[in-house]
């Protein structure tokens, strides 16, 4: 009985060690990109564009001709200028300039010269005060 018992143990070992790996079959696992910027498929690119474009919150602003961009240019150019003078203590002539659209008041002060940017549009003011000793 014991010898049997053995036996059919013995039996039921072999074949699963002979069955158990025919049935238990595998493969080398093989890693993919989705975006074909990366080697992907080539065929995602339109899903994935669309995806982006559908997250995309960005909107981009309307070109602005030449002429639309040239007029902030130039008033920060010239207001760079009259500031950059004021500080380095130059000859500032007390005054109202009209600055592309700006009124610039420059006013001057006991050792201060004082700018009041006005924008008649939307009368929106900004002041600047600048120490300012003029030099001989």
């Amino acid at each position: 009985m014991k010898k049997t018992l053995i036996f059919t143990s013995f039996i039921v070992i072999v074949s699963f060690a002979i069955f158990l790996p025919g049935l238990a079959k595998s493969s080398e696992l093989i890693f993919q990109f989705t975006n074909p910027s990366f080697g992907g498929n080539p065929l995602n690119g339109s899903f994935l564009l669309q995806q982006a474009q559908a997250q995309n919150k960005f909107k981009e602003k309307a070109d602005q001709s030449l002429l639309n961009q040239l007029t902030p240019m130039y008033q920060a150019q010239y207001l760079s200028k009259i500031l950059e003078d004021a500080y380095e203590g130059k000859d500032i002539q007390e005054g109202r300039y009209i600055i592309g659209g700006l009124i610039v008041d420059v006013t001057k002060g006991t050792g201060k010269i004082t700018m009041l940017v006005t924008d008649p549009a939307t009368g929106q003011q900004t002041t600047f005060e600048l120490p300012y000793t003029p030099t001989p």
